[in-house]
C-alpha cells in the first residue's frame, strides 16, 4: 500500500505537467486561430471599422467559445489539407475501383488506350500547340 502511494507521489507530477502543457497549446492554438483570422480579414475588408468589428466578435468567439469554434477549425484547416480527399480516395473509390476490377476480370476491354494511342494524342496536342503559337 505504501508503495502505491509513493508510486503514485512520483508519477503525479508527470501528469500535471501534461495536463499544462495541453492548456498551454491549447492557448497556443487559440494565438494562431486568431492571427490567421486577423490577417484574412484586414486583407479582404482593410483596416476600417468593420474590419476590427468583425476580429473582435472573431476574437471573442474564440476565447469563449472554443470548444465549438476550435472544432469547426479544426475540421476547415484538414479539408483545406486535403484529408477528406485521401478518406474519400481510400473509403469510396478504391473499393469501387476493386468492384470494377473485379467485375472486367477475364473479360477484355478494348476501349483502354495503349501507347501508341497516347504517342498519337501528344503528338496531335503538340501540333496543335504549334499552329496556335503556344
Amino acid at each position: 500500500m505504501i508503495s502505491l502511494i509513493l508510486l503514485f507521489n512520483a508519477i503525479l507530477p508527470f501528469i500535471l505537467f501534461f495536463e499544462e502543457l495541453f492548456g498551454d497549446m491549447n492557448f497556443v492554438l487559440k494565438i494562431f486561430v486568431l492571427m490567421t483570422i486577423f490577417s484574412y480579414v484586414t486583407q479582404h475588408l482593410g483596416k476600417g471599422p468593420l474590419a476590427i468589428i468583425i476580429v473582435v466578435v472573431i476574437s471573442w468567439m474564440i476565447f469563449s467559445n472554443f470548444a465549438i469554434f476550435g472544432s469547426i477549425y479544426v475540421l476547415y484547416m484538414l479539408v483545406l489539407f486535403g484529408v477528406t480527399q485521401i478518406l474519400m480516395d481510400f473509403f469510396i473509390l478504391a473499393p469501387q475501383a476493386m468492384m470494377e476490377q473485379n467485375m472486367n476480370k477475364g473479360a477484355e476491354v478494348e476501349n483502354q488506350p495503349n501507347s501508341k494511342d497516347m504517342a498519337d494524342r501528344q503528338r496531335q496536342m503538340m501540333q496543335m500547340r504549334q499552329r496556335a503559337g503556344m
